[in-house]
């Protein structure tokens, strides 16, 4: 699902946090949206715009292999067309814009 050079720069320690750009179909953003905010705030997801499904998932770095794992679950079981665009690095001020 990731390539290498994104894998290195997400497991990176010196950073704070990780943010994400994820699109998924807009019908089970909401759902994407509730499971990765409910597994006990691994990452604050944020919506970018639904009518796209882009979501963007700031990411602390200790949890970032189980966030990539529960965005493979949903890939494999809900929504194949789920991928991730593009990683912002530790700068969640570009995440908000």
């Amino acid at each position: 699902m990731l390539s290498e050079n994104l894998k290195n720069k997400l497991i990176s320690p010196t950073t704070k946090s990780r943010n994400l750009v994820v699109k998924v179909d807009p019908k089970y953003l909401n759902f994407v949206y509730m499971v990765i905010d409910g597994h006990g705030r691994l990452a604050l997801p944020r919506t970018r715009s639904g009518k796209e499904g882009l979501l963007d998932l700031i990411i602390s770095p200790d949890f970032i292999d189980d966030v990539l794992s529960i965005l493979d679950y949903i890939k494999k079981h809900y929504d194949p067309s789920l991928e991730i665009l593009e990683e912002l690095g530790d700068n969640w001020m570009i995440a908000v814009n």
